[in-house]
């Protein structure tokens, strides 16, 4: 989506990322956009991107795998074919144009601080007595760690014709640096620079295929939050008396008032 206002954290599109192993359950691990999701990101953006294009439309099939059946015999404007390739380079490489390939160029850890930014994670209580006076108790939840990967990863487009390529690389810069920025760094990357590369040539098939790298720097975290379980929260109850003037014209089994108000305190042990 175009940058209209900031997204928050965490509210981006992510539907193509799956995970099989427990090793992020087993030690807490809740984000790591290192590798496996950044590719994944940046695939799913384009592809959700190019679904709306009427010249370059994406499409796919049940399984969400681009639609590339053969079509011999069959025009070149039919729908029953995706009209552009956007995926992974070690998966299809380049066996239908016009292509896009993400490809990660590796990265580096970067500490936000010597202790691995180890915070707390509070969850937060409001408490309201019967005469209307509030109280804010936070607790904490999690034991929090984070830091940073400063990431490179290109995509790389192919065409059959050089207007083409130079049509989808001006379409997917400005759409990875503006379009698509907010939503990616509210998923989780957050696109720091955007460099395109030369032209290209090379032979292929009594032909020549054309490309243009795309190179991004990008940077992204891991977090982790260890929950507390050792926390144990004891409810105490205090009682401030308070005498008030007597009121006139009342009688004198009236002229005490106690008024009680109620404090609620969180103490850890």
């Amino acid at each position: 989506m175009a940058i209209i206002e900031q997204a928050l954290a965490g509210t981006g599109s992510n539907q193509d990322h799956r995970v099989f192993s427990d090793f992020f359950a087993n030690n807490n691990i809740i984000q790591n956009v290192a590798v496996v999701q950044p590719k994944n990101l940046l695939i799913q953006s384009l592809r959700d991107l190019f679904r709306r294009d009427s010249v370059f439309t994406y499409r796919d099939d049940e399984y969400g795998f681009p639609l590339t059946p053969d079509l011999t015999g069959k025009p070149l404007d039919t729908d029953e074919s995706t009209r552009i390739l956007i995926s992974d380079i070690f998966r299809y490489d380049v066996k239908f144009f016009p292509a896009i390939t993400i490809k990660h160029n590796g990265g580096s850890y970067k500490p936000i601080s010597f202790n691995q930014d180890g915070t707390y994670k509070y969850r937060v209580d409001y408490i309201e007595n019967q005469y209307g006076a509030r109280r804010k108790i936070s607790t904490p939840t999690h034991k929090v760690y984070a830091g940073r990967w400063e990431l490179n990863v290109d995509a790389t487009i192919y065409c059959e014709s050089s207007s083409e390529l130079q049509e989808l690389t001006d379409i997917v810069s400005i759409a990875l640096q503006h379009v698509l920025w907010n939503d990616l760094r509210a998923s989780g990357l957050f696109i720091q620079g955007v460099s395109i590369g030369g032209e290209s040539s090379e032979a292929y098939a009594n032909d020549y295929v054309y490309s243009q790298n795309i190179s991004l720097r990008c940077l992204s975290e891991w977090r982790v939050e260890i929950p507390l379980e050792n926390v144990i929260e004891k409810i105490m109850f205090y009682f401030d008396s308070v005498k008030t003037d007597s009121q006139k014209g009342l009688s004198s089994a009236n002229s005490t008032v106690l008024k009680y108000s109620d404090i609620l305190e969180l103490t850890e042990i």
